[in-house]
């Protein structure tokens, strides 16, 4: 099978447990749910055969089929605050093969915490996936800055000379990636033998700054409301939800 045949799914993690914003996964954006920008990108890609929300939220469940997506209930223990995604996407590869008896390649994951994405950014990812040869792939934003690290109370610098100010300079900065959340592409094969979702061969691919922010708080939610108002979508050409039922 040649890499454009690989066929490709959509998970999409929600747990329902969410401390700071009540129903996170579904508060309502610019009238939209938080989880339908991400249903809505896997919809538009020419790639994606299939889309699957992996949740323990009846709730979340009944909106993201509402908006076109298939329903994965994922046991107690992979929903706490504490467990990582992997986990859960594992989960879902066996429910998939087993339960829905569906056949795929690769795992398209998108986090519904970062939902904003322009309508080509998941298909270019996926097409530099394929070119590649790549066994897994990440978006990320490039800040351009400069980025230091603390060790006990020391902050120290990283990848530049706080000394030689020139190197402040955007020009003279080096490129600093930053993983946005937004897209991850992995081989099925890579999440099975090392159980991660980054591993092999790792590409990446570099969106634009504005999808370096993530929804966590409830000021997030203001940010992200002025941000994805209808007039900014169509100007940015940034995804627009559609519900299907």
């Amino acid at each position: 099978m040649s890499r454009k045949q690989e066929r490709f799914i959509a998970v999409i993690p929600a747990r329902a447990g969410s401390k700071e914003i009540k129903n996170k996964n579904i508060v309502k954006i610019n009238g939209h749910p938080l989880i339908s920008y991400s249903i809505e990108a896997a919809k538009k890609s020419k790639f994606i055969k299939d889309i699957f929300v992996s949740t323990d939220g009846k709730e979340i469940a009944k909106v993201a089929e509402k908006y076109g997506a298939k329903i994965i209930f994922r046991p107690k223990h992979l929903s706490n605050e504490t467990i990582q995604i992997e986990p859960s996407v594992l989960h879902a590869i066996k429910y998939i093969e087993n339960i829905f008896k569906e056949e795929f390649d690769n795992i398209v994951l998108l986090q519904p915490t970062s939902p904003i994405r322009r309508i080509d950014d998941l298909d270019d990812a996926i097409n530099k996936f394929i070119k590649e040869k790549a066994d897994s792939l990440f978006s990320c934003v490039n800040w351009h800055s400069t980025v230091w690290r603390m060790k006990n109370t020391k902050a120290l610098p990283l990848g530049h000379n706080p000394f030689n100010r020139r190197h402040t300079n955007r020009k003279y900065m080096p490129e600093t990636l930053t993983e946005n959340g937004s897209i991850y592409v992995t081989k099925k094969k890579i999440y099975k033998t090392i159980k991660n979702r980054l591993g092999g061969k790792i590409s990446r691919y570099t969106m634009a700054s504005y999808t370096g922010f993530e929804v966590d708080t409830k000021s997030d939610l203001k940010f992200f409301s002025v941000f994805l108002n209808p007039k900014i979508r169509k100007k940015l050409k940034i995804i627009n939800p559609n519900k299907t039922k």
